[in-house]
């Protein structure tokens, strides 16, 4: 993953230093002490405490520095911070009850002291290396000296040879002889997975540096409930091996999930826990894909929906998986009558496994030119253009909006694709222009609304007239009725293309508050900054399982989705904004709630209108506004139409639509990436990678919208593509969950493809 250029602006931001001399000079501007695990440091002002702590040279766990991956959090001992991104989307209850923070997104507001988990590096060699299965490998080093972690734990760990490092849980319980062992997939493409699977490791130095995470077994009598699917089993198979070393008597039940009986690993290891466990012990594996004629007499199904039946009240659940495979299992222990409180897991996921499309790194990543800046300027043109064809009113609002069809349609079509991606210096300006959209969005709104008003407001219509010698108080009085109607489609399409997909960027930005503020303002002209909240916390999280409102089935009418992605989002939203008030003991009908907070930017936008084009000014806003959020449902129907993901698995490039059409990918701030978006949705959109080996749409957005609202030419066209999706793309596992969606579907070529 490409970070180089949000990082030093990042950095830039909070003039992160590493050289030593810095440390010593300004130390006028320095205004609070943090101390770090009993080490104080100075931070200057607004520098948050993670960018402090690079600057003065200590070595704290950080990953992402964006608010996204937890990485970075610590616990608050004493004093007060500003949290600049929620934290309550993102640690868990138990974390925000013991004064968790992420340092990256701590700004201290006084002197204060915090906790870190103590990071050891420890140097070591493998000694043993096994393949278990097609796709599992196991590791065993011998370390320099004891590493002290808890069954369960993780650890980040790199292997000579490779320049790459990434976390993986300790399969063993700890030991005096400082022996850890790992239970690894083969990710697809996966740059250390591969290396680790396919080299020969024995006798090459290993470093690990940890351990990390909440996951270890709690000491009480209830039954233990452990869910786990491929190489999830690595820290279950440590917190089997601590209960027996320390006499639990507990019963326990483990659901251990894999794909064909030769997926299934360690079992003979586990049969002999079984056996000397001093409690009951239930072992059930799963099978998702073994043949119904094989001699398999054991469960079937994915491994989350056997949970029902093998949990009692007082069960203590303990989860390892990808996140989506962790939701899907939570949401069936809650729905069960498990308190939250007694589900734990662990949830991480390495970048490769997400980014299982590759490119030509070296060939993609030239310095970026002036005209690459000024390529996105494209979006400002488009939208000052059509501020001027609906001023001028009657025959040139017209040509104005079927100028913009024909620009979008016909130029995707002829100017071929973008496959580039420039290096950026000035990542700033980028963002600049991004926030240039609010000025613009308003400008639109004002004259929009003023075209339909019986006075000229403020006027404004008599000012531009003694400016440019054109009568525009005359061109509105003259504008007929259908021209009217043309205005509120250019106008929603305005609200969509300058409103709704800038303030998708900059919303993803959640530690920059000025992005934000910008970002959900934009979203308040289409009656939706429930996007803020439900596109990042819930739509990245599910997208392409049954649980996401924006994703599509199959045979879906494109008119039904609007609808139900529009109720069912807002749903999710709420309960999302909910939870974290709960978690922040904050009440739920309050100026802290977000959700309530962003529907009433909407509604003084309605006051605003009606101020400005009185009751018809305000009726054209809502119809130009409810046609913007339209706009973003059916952005989000041709996006991941029919797609289908295990809910275990992580998110990749392949569980989306993407386009790399010239006009589209300039005028959209790189939107048409989106198979990069979802596998990375912390990454800027300039560096958003074009992937021209992913799943492709029908053309650039607004021909395949076009497409979208004709369903049968839509379902003609992309029948075939949904397809080749199962065929190309989909794995094992998504392959079964696809031939359920084509026979729900209705539509007889998918029933039929299911018999090929």
């Amino acid at each position: 993953m490409e970070r180089k250029e949000l990082d030093m602006f990042l950095t830039d931001r909070t003039s992160s230093v590493k050289a030593k001399d810095s440390v010593k000079q300004d130390t006028e501007k320095l205004t609070n002490q943090v101390k770090i695990n009993g080490t104080s440091i100075q931070v200057r002002p607004e520098e948050n405490i993670l960018s402090a702590a690079l600057r003065h040279g200590i070595d704290f766990p950080h990953s992402c520095r964006v608010g996204g991956c937890a990485t970075c959090k610590c616990q608050l001992v004493e004093g007060k911070v500003k949290e600049l991104t929620e934290t309550g989307y993102l640690l868990s209850d138990e974390e925000l009850d013991n004064r968790y923070i992420l340092a990256c997104q701590s700004i201290p507001q006084t002197d204060v002291s915090i906790k870190v988990e103590n990071k050891e590096t420890i140097y070591g060699k493998v000694f043993q290396q096994k393949i278990l299965t097609d796709e599992i490998c196991e590791i065993s080093i011998q370390l320099d000296t004891k590493l002290n972690f808890k069954a369960g734990q993780y650890v980040s760990l790199s292997i000579e040879g490779m320049e790459a490092e990434r976390n993986y849980s300790i399969a063993n319980a700890p030991n005096e002889k400082g022996i850890v062992r790992f239970i690894i997939r083969k990710v697809p493409n996966g740059k250390l997975s591969n290396y680790i699977f396919n080299e020969s490791l024995v006798g090459k130095k290993a470093k690990v540096k940890g351990a990390f995470g909440n996951f270890y077994l709690r000491e009480n009598k209830n039954p233990i409930l452990m869910v786990a699917g491929g190489s999830g089993l690595a820290p279950i198979l440590a917190i089997l091996e601590q209960g027996i070393l320390n006499g639990t008597k507990r019963p326990l039940t483990l659901l251990f999930g894999a794909r064909k009986k030769e997926d299934l690993y360690k079992t003979n290891e586990i049969q002999k826990i079984e056996k000397i466990w001093k409690g009951k012990f239930t072992f059930v594996p799963i099978l998702s894909e073994e043949p119904k004629n094989s001699s398999w007499k054991g469960e079937r199904g994915l491994v989350t929906s056997k949970i029902k039946d093998h949990l009692t009240k007082d069960s203590e659940a303990y989860l390892c998986g990808p996140p989506p495979m962790v939701d899907a299992a939570t949401k069936e222990l809650l729905q069960s009558g498990i308190d939250k409180q007694s589900i734990f897991a662990d949830r991480f996921t390495t970048i490769d496994h997400s980014l299982s499309l590759q490119i030509d790194d070296k060939k993609s990543r030239n310095k970026a030119n002036f005209f690459d800046y000024l390529k996105f300027f494209l979006f400002h043109a488009v939208g000052l253009t059509s501020v001027v064809s609906l001023l001028m009113g009657g025959t040139y609002t017209t040509i104005g909006f079927f100028s913009l069809l024909f620009f979008y349609i016909v130029g995707d079509a002829v100017s071929g694709d973008d496959k580039s991606t420039p290096s950026y210096s000035k990542p700033e300006v980028l963002t600049l222009q991004l926030w240039m959209a609010l000025p613009i969005l308003s400008l639109i709104f004002f004259c929009s609304t003023w075209t339909v008003s019986p006075t000229d407001t403020l006027g404004f219509g008599s000012w531009l007239t003694d400016l440019f010698e054109y009568d525009f108080n005359l061109a509105k009085a003259n504008t007929p009725t259908i021209v009217h109607f043309y205005a509120v489609i250019l106008t929603g399409l305005m609200i969509g293309l300058v409103g709704t997909i800038t303030a998708h960027e900059l919303t993803h930005r959640t530690w920059d508050p000025i992005s934000m503020f910008i970002g959900r303002w934009l979203l308040a002209f289409s009656f939706d900054t429930i996007f803020s909240i439900e596109h990042v916390y819930g739509h990245h999280r599910y997208v392409s399982t049954t649980e996401d409102p924006a994703t599509a089935p199959r045979g879906r009418n494109v008119y039904y989705h609007i609808l139900a992605s529009t109720i069912k989002g807002n749903i999710s939203a709420w309960k999302i904004e909910v939870k974290r008030l709960k978690r922040k003991n904050l009440s739920t009908i309050s100026y802290h709630n977000a959700f309530l907070r962003g529907h009433l930017m909407s509604l003084c936008l309605v006051g605003l209108a009606y101020l400005i084009g009185g009751i018809s000014g305000m009726f054209f806003f809502i119809a130009a506004g409810l046609f913007g959020k339209t706009l973003l449902e059916i952005v989000n129907y041709m996006e991941h139409y029919g797609m289908v993901r295990l809910p275990e698995e992580p998110v990749q490039p392949r569980h989306s639509w993407n386009t790399n059409k010239r006009i589209s990918s300039w005028t959209m701030f790189n939107l048409t990436r989106h198979s990069h978006h979802h596998a990375q949705g912390e990454v800027a959109y300039q560096d958003l990678r074009p992937y021209p080996n992913a799943p492709m749409m029908i053309s650039g957005y607004l021909t395949t919208i076009v497409v979208a609202l004709i369903p049968p030419l839509w379902h003609y066209l992309m029948i075939p593509k949904v397809m080749e999706w199962d065929k190309k793309f989909a794995s094992p596992e998504e392959l079964e969950l696809a031939k359920i969606a084509n026979e729900k579907s209705g539509i007889e070529k998918l029933i039929a493809s299911n018999k090929e």
